[in-house]
């Protein structure tokens, strides 16, 4: 037996490394989740490396009308070979349409094969004559020596409760959820003839590319080194404020109301490093690149030369469009890239798009947290999750304990003056300025001040 790669991005990753030659694989899924565009990919893809394929579309729809469709996407092939089955033909005269089916896959000898969908056949028989028939194809099946995608409109007990999943040695289910911002979409390995597949729910995205699949990244837990060094945040006093500066591969929280520099800070901490040749990624979710080059380049920080300079590069994704997986993907092939020893993260609040609970969203950057250090770099995440004036993290409160620093800043009123304070709450392995710390914000970044020791 041989596996062989679907050519799908992300897809043979979730697979275990692909999908073993000869098999039966089953996608299931709901109405336009993307069961053709993920199956005629996949035909495609081998297509382009030289391998026999033929697609079997049951439909009312002309070959012509399919292929003119299906050239939208840049993955189609010419070569593709099609052949069209009648639904209502289908419906009700199944065993006709299988002996017309192996003629066509015995005079092509195909490598790869997708029936789509297999749902409609023998529609209006008895239960037990249509167990029959789909024992009868999975014969012919076998002696096809082939790759054979299957697609069903069905639900996930639909599938359990289907005789095709008796037959297949695999199942993949693809969901669509239609929601406010757009569509969710998630992609799921229910059973593979392979130990190594992962699984749990994965995030996938439609365009004119055709499907690209963001496989879910757990990092481990591993140890770390006994000692690390210190690095600066790049604020002038605040290493000494610290007792020595930032842990390397620590991660910290910068929580704040609005106007208290919580971005300032992220951006010194990504700049000092750069100047010091630390690569550093900036990942924002609510201000463009052009406008933190603009606020950097105000208060003094060389932000777009570090970036032609090759040592900073920004992700920016709007709110609306984060998608978890593929943004974790995303950072990981970008610290890959660039050998990143900073990462900052403006801000986390992005992720209550994504999450509907808490929960999941602490789980995410934990794993972000974990996922970083694994990869050598020290982190920054940005929260504005705290309403004017208050003294709570509210939101970001089951967030802040996974920080190993915990750093709050806010607004006081002071007589009839408000003064920008700063409070280092936490910081693991290092003693710390216990006393609230007044600062500034000037044409050079952040000015630490005075101790507010009276209040």
């Amino acid at each position: 037996m041989e596996t062989k790669f679907t050519g799908i991005d992300g897809f043979d990753e979730i697979l275990g490394g692909g999908i073993t030659a000869p098999s039966t694989i089953l996608i299931a899924g709901n109405a336009g989740s993307g069961r053709t565009i993920l199956g005629v990919q996949s035909l495609c893809e081998a297509a382009h490396n030289g391998e026999k394929v033929l697609y079997i579309c049951i439909t009312t729809q002309s070959e012509n009308s399919i292929r003119e469709a299906l050239s939208e996407y840049s993955f189609y092939q010419e070569s593709l070979s099609i052949h069209i089955f009648n639904v209502s033909s289908v419906e009700r005269d199944p065993l006709t349409m299988l002996v017309e089916l192996g003629n066509i896959v015995n005079s092509i000898k195909p490598d790869r094969i997708l029936i789509d969908p297999i749902t409609p056949i023998g529609f209006g028989f008895p239960e037990a004559e249509r167990r029959r028939f789909i024992y009868s194809l999975n014969s012919a099946i076998v002696e096809w020596n082939a790759i054979v995608y299957l697609t069903g409109t069905m639900s996930k007990s639909d599938v359990c409760r289907s005789v095709i999943s008796d037959v297949t040695d695999g199942i993949v289910y693809l969901s669509q959820e239609i929601q406010r911002r757009g569509s969710k979409r998630m992609i799921t390995i229910i059973k593979m003839n392979r130990p190594n597949y992962l699984d749990g729910e994965h995030t996938f995205s439609i365009t004119g590319n055709g499907i690209a699949i963001y496989p879910r990244i757990t990092a481990p837990v591993i140890e770390e080194p006994e000692k690390v060094n210190r690095i600066s945040a790049g604020i002038p006093k605040f290493d000494e404020l610290s007792r020595g500066g930032l842990f390397e591969l620590s991660s910290a929280l910068i929580a704040g109301n609005t106007g208290t520099g919580k971005t300032l800070f992220g951006l010194s901490f990504i700049v000092e490093g750069a100047r010091n040749g630390e690569p550093g990624i900036i990942s924002t979710f609510e201000d463009s690149p052009a406008e933190l080059r603009r606020y950097a380049a105000s208060l003094g920080l060389e932000l777009e030369e570090l970036e032609k300079q090759g040592l900073v590069q920004i992700i920016y994704t709007p709110p609306s469009e984060i998608n978890a997986c593929r943004h974790t993907i995303e950072l990981r092939n970008l610290i890959q890239e660039m050998g990143a020893k900073r990462v900052l993260l403006d801000d986390i609040s992005g992720f209550d798009y994504v999450f509907d609970t808490q929960v999941a969203k602490r789980e995410h950057v934990a794993n972000l947290i974990r996922l970083f250090k694994n990869m050598g770099a020290t982190s920054m995440f940005i929260s504005g999750n705290m309403a004017a004036g208050s003294n709570m993290l509210q939101t970001e409160i089951p967030v802040s304990s996974l920080a190993d620093v915990l750093i709050l800043l806010r607004h006081i009123d002071i007589g009839k003056e408000i003064r920008k304070t700063m409070s280092i709450l936490k910081m693991h392995g290092s003693d710390h300025e216990k006393h609230l710390i007044s600062y500034d914000i000037t044409s050079n970044g952040i000015s630490i001040g005075e101790f507010l020791k009276d209040m």
